[in-house]
């Protein structure tokens, strides 16, 4: 069982569409594609190795309370369940095979001093 790991930088949501000549493209494309690709390096360092079987995995969303913000959560935009798409496909090939061996996620979205996301991935054991 591993601690957690961290991927500093803005979490992207992995679901917004946009319709261009009847191919769908997601509207923050090269975003997404940067966030992905951070997630699976940092998982890469820190050891994960594509496991088999059934998997958990935790992700703790931190983003920077805006100044004039008084919330005390981020109950706003972008939506808990695209940002959790978004880390399952960057983690891909990384430390599972397949994002459907996932069969349960524990998630939230929180401020902090340091944006960015707190990534546990553990096989579940029969």
């Amino acid at each position: 069982m591993k601690d957690k790991f961290f991927v500093r930088g803005r979490p992207i949501p992995q679901g917004s569409l946009k319709f261009i000549r009847g191919h769908a493209i997601h509207v923050r494309a090269t975003d997404l594609a940067v966030w992905r690709a951070d997630i699976a390096r940092n998982a890469q360092l820190f050891g994960y190795t594509p496991i088999s079987g059934a998997v958990r995995v935790e992700i703790d969303f931190i983003f920077t309370r805006p100044k004039t913000v008084t919330r005390p959560y981020p109950s706003v935009t972008p939506d808990l369940d695209k940002l959790v798409r978004a880390v399952l496909d960057g983690l891909t090939a990384v430390a599972y095979q397949d994002d459907c061996q996932v069969i349960l996620i524990q998630a939230s979205k929180m401020y902090g001093e340091n944006t960015g996301a707190w990534i546990k991935i553990d096989q579940i054991q029969d």
